[in-house]
């Protein structure tokens, strides 16, 4: 592996590690005293993290990794990598909704919070 792989290599990885930590701390300051917003942001932020991991693996699918200067390629990745996750984000919010409903009244029964008065 030449040197400018690995460094691709290790970007992508920190790229995958920001979005997942990004999930895991919309969900980790959860708890009795939440809100039905603080619920809706973790599901949504969970809920774009999924998305993002799909189309990730679409772009596999359809990109060609015969580039002829390691260096643009690397630069490439890490833009498609930002613009992935933005796209997800997006899409969560523009046409998310069941999902991120169903996760939102699973939480609130984990966590015994009655989300009906949030919606008073």
């Amino acid at each position: 592996m030449s040197d400018l792989s690995y460094i691709s290599s290790l970007t992508n990885q920190a790229q995958s590690t920001i979005s997942t930590e990004k999930a895991k701390s919309g969900l980790s300051g959860l708890g009795k005293t939440s809100t039905k917003e603080e619920l809706e942001n973790a599901a949504k932020s969970f809920e774009a993290y999924f998305v993002e991991q799909m189309l990730k693996e679409v772009k596999e699918t359809f990109v060609d990794e015969e580039d002829s200067d390691p260096t643009v390629s690397q630069m490439k990745d890490f833009y498609m990598d930002s613009t992935i996750q933005s796209l997800a984000e997006t899409l969560v919010d523009e046409f998310g909704g069941n999902f991120t409903e169903d996760m939102v009244e699973q939480m609130a029964r984990n966590y015994g919070i009655d989300i009906s008065e949030d919606t008073k």
